[in-house]
């Protein structure tokens, strides 16, 4: 993977031979590169004889799980989140909890915005009668909207999410093949945001208006993986570029994926999806200047991943295809990944070897 700045010096030499527009803001994510000549249908996969409404359908997953994650948050934290999480899709008011300490976690506004979005700022643990919010191990929650209103919001949410894993992905999809899908819808159906607005928090704000920036994409490509089985977790760095990605865990290996700079609308011009940043090793994202070793991790108790006995390494280089790369065409009987160059010459990757 070249530097922002490597990328860019290649990019005007090829505008002064094509004599086509860009625009170079390294700052608000990837420089612009020329237009193809060459017509690329934007995403495209094998259709095989099985019918839409003959595949297996992803039901939501209100308890959706990080292995990775797991090894750092304790199992009455995650049984607390669940029984919040059951609690708020009935509409009740308390819900289990052994400990005040996994109360607090699983009511922390950075837990359920990444793991439980609809829910994220939209309670908190101040009683309205000054009564204490945990005790005898039961957590109580204060809706900060009707409660009503929060049950159609929590409906809507999960209608949302269903319709986009179940348009782009399939059940038996191998775990690479799921996070190229939703890495691909990502790219073609969201936008950057250059100009933030307040609204509702960072992560659902981004599923429903499918605008937003990097930390928005971290979770939120983080929270698509998780509910299709993928180990998956939002990262970023302070150091170097300060910027954020996903960080997931496929075939007990990490890699870091970085929806932000893939979104297709930052490219004018370009038909297809760029795969640089797809199934990055710390060696690759180092040199695109976000630093791995001040990797922070928004739901780690203490943040920062260096504070951690556990490994968030992503050292395997193999499923990273070179610069300036773009998506053709996923053959999934054959495991190959189509795909063009700069100079848009066709290659083949074969990702199951």
């Amino acid at each position: 993977m070249k530097s922002k700045k490597i990328i860019a010096s290649i990019l005007a030499s090829m505008i002064l031979i094509s004599g086509c527009s860009a625009k170079t803001d390294i700052q608000s994510e990837p420089a612009v590169t020329s237009s193809s000549e060459t017509t690329i249908e934007p995403i495209k996969f094998d259709e095989t004889s099985e019918t839409t409404a003959e595949k297996a359908k992803f039901e939501f997953n209100p308890h959706v799980y990080s292995a990775q994650l797991g090894k750092s948050v304790s199992k009455e934290k995650w049984d607390a989140l669940y029984n919040l999480c059951d609690a708020l899709r009935a509409g009740e008011t308390t819900f289990k909890c052994e400990s005040e300490e996994a109360f607090k976690w699983a009511m922390d506004d950075t837990v359920l915005c990444c793991l439980f979005p609809a829910a994220g700022l939209k309670i908190d643990t101040k009683m309205e009668d000054g009564s204490p919010a945990f005790e005898n191990g039961t957590g109580k929650i204060h809706y900060k909207m009707d409660i009503q209103e929060y049950l159609k919001r929590q409906a809507d949410f999960e209608v949302l999410i269903l319709d986009m894993i179940n348009s782009s992905v399939e059940k038996d999809d191998t775990d690479y093949e799921k996070a190229l899908k939703l890495y691909l819808y990502v790219a073609e159906n969201f936008t950057y945001e250059h100009e933030v607005e307040e609204v509702d928090n960072y992560v659902y704000k981004t599923f429903t208006r499918k605008k937003g920036q990097c930390i928005n994409y971290a979770a939120v490509y983080a929270y698509l993986l998780l509910q299709v089985g993928v180990d998956a977790l939002p990262a970023g760095t302070f150091d170097g570029l300060c910027h954020a990605w996903t960080y997931v865990v496929i075939n007990g290996k990490g890699y870091h994926i970085d929806t932000t700079w893939a979104l297709r609308s930052e490219y004018p011009g370009i038909e297809s999806v760029y795969l640089d940043y797809f199934m990055m090793s710390d060696a690759e994202r180092d040199a695109d200047n976000c630093l791995v070793k001040g990797l922070t991790v928004d739901i780690l108790p203490g943040y920062w991943v260096s504070n951690q006995d556990v490994s968030y390494k992503a050292e395997d280089n193999h499923y990273n295809l070179r610069s300036l790369c773009r998506f053709v065409k996923l053959d999934e009987e054959n495991k190959i990944l189509h795909y063009i160059d700069m100079e848009d010459k066709p290659h083949e990757f074969h990702y199951d070897i």
